[in-house]
């Protein structure tokens, strides 16, 4: 198992904690998600209703199953769309099924767009629910055709949290007419000991550029690629390598636009897809480069705004200074002239100008690569991370429980 990570089960007695997630149970398959569901299962007994959504990485060697084994985490994949979950006779069917073999549920926390899930969960379930918003999920699917209603329900839940990787996310829940008293802000946790950063010495070479995330259009890579061409022509030994490809066949067309664009602009040996690599592998990579970059953008017609891209912490962790835009929840990570360099969006002379700073002066980038890790070693520990986490359920089941039965009813017909 990743070093850092106490597969751990909790006391027969402690409260039964279920998590909904769309995607299959795994490292691979959503890293964020894995963590978290392990990070906790020392404070609770935990079981996981799974949807079938592919991994970000390719399969591996991952030892995902003994570990949730060694940690005490029940499995049960549900076989179906999670938006099954909104016919009555499938609820029936799992809460049946989940109660039968692990006895009364005391909380669930609804991963991504399953807080929208697993309010059809609550009232069968008599539990609360605590939902985590990473970044769609609070932008236009709480507020949109299909999932609105859902968030509706989910926002009159009775003692509901709601929980927001970044102040960007937390503020739209908070339009979106969540309770402020029970909104926070919560910080994705990184396994820092899979994560160490190597001894960099001044790189007698042209600086090795690293992007990692899937290719959707948000992510920015034609706007990396246009910096990266106008930072070349000064620094013709440089080199951008894109990690990360995506499980949807837009994401693979696009990786192929972004491929004959690199071409175009006379970058074919200069810019490197290396695709998805494990998960357990990437720290490799990460320490063989110089720079991360991240150049998230706002598209007007996907409506899509990151939170904080885990790939920015990882980057960090590995004591790597980045270069990033100011978009959605970045700034909270990517601190200005402090942990990184910040430019505007689609600023494309900014971006070069930022790479090439870096690449001139390695004190820079040794002194924004340390306090990038001190950063994440104080905001982004995952067993910190995990211990806030805990607090949060507990705080939730307790006021779940001074409300009464009677008052809980009411609040789910309301």
């Amino acid at each position: 198992m990743p070093p850092g990570m106490k597969a751990l089960p909790a006391r027969r007695d402690a409260p039964t904690l279920l998590h909904v997630s769309d995607y299959r149970f795994g490292r691979r398959h959503h890293p964020a998600t894995w963590r978290h569901i392990v990070g906790l299962a020392p404070h609770f007994r935990s079981i996981v209703l799974s949807g079938g959504d592919g991994g970000y990485f390719p399969e591996g060697h991952c030892d995902d199953d003994r570990i949730a084994a060694e940690a005490g985490i029940h499995v049960h994949p549900l076989h179906q769309p999670m938006s099954a979950l909104r016919e009555p006779a499938v609820v029936a069917s799992v809460v049946t099924a989940l109660t039968q073999s692990h006895g009364p549920i005391d909380a669930i926390i609804g991963h991504l767009k399953c807080g929208a899930h697993a309010v059809h969960l609550e009232r069968r379930l008599r539990a609360p629910i605590l939902a985590m918003f990473h970044g769609d999920d609070a932008n236009f699917q709480i507020t949109g055709e299909i999932y609105g209603p859902d968030y509706r329900w989910l926002r009159a839940a009775p003692a509901s949290r709601f929980l927001a990787v970044s102040q960007n996310l937390a503020d739209r829940l908070l339009a979106f007419g969540m309770p402020p008293e029970r909104t926070f802000v919560h910080h994705l946790g990184l396994e820092l000991e899979s994560f160490k950063p190597p001894e960099r010495r001044e790189a007698a070479r042209s600086p090795r550029i690293v992007m990692v995330g899937s290719f959707r259009r948000q992510k920015g890579h034609a706007m990396a690629i246009r910096g990266f061409a106008e930072f070349f022509r000064d620094c013709p030994g440089a080199s951008l390598h894109f990690i990360g490809q995506g499980h949807r066949p837009e994401h693979s067309r696009l990786r192929d636009e972004l491929f004959a664009f690199a071409h175009r602009m006379g970058l074919a040996r200069a810019v490197h897809f290396h695709g998805a690599v494990p998960v357990d592998v990437l720290p490799r990579y990460l320490a063989d480069a110089d720079i991360g970059l991240q150049s998230s953008v706002f598209i007007p017609d996907d409506r899509h705004v990151e939170g904080i891209p885990n790939a920015i912490l990882e980057e960090m962790a590995m004591g790597l200074p980045v270069v990033a835009t100011r978009h959605g929840g970045i700034p909270e990570a990517v601190l200005h002239e402090r942990t990184g360099l910040l430019v505007e969006e689609h600023d494309i002379a900014g971006l070069a100008n930022a790479l090439a700073r870096l690449a001139a002066d390695p004190a820079l980038r040794d002194r924004l690569g340390r306090a990038g890790r001190e950063h994440v070693e104080a905001e982004f520990c995952i067993e910190r991370q995990c211990a806030g986490l805990a607090d949060h359920v507990r705080r939730m089941i307790a006021d779940y429980a001074a409300i009464g039965a009677h008052a809980r009813e009411a609040a789910s017909l309301a």
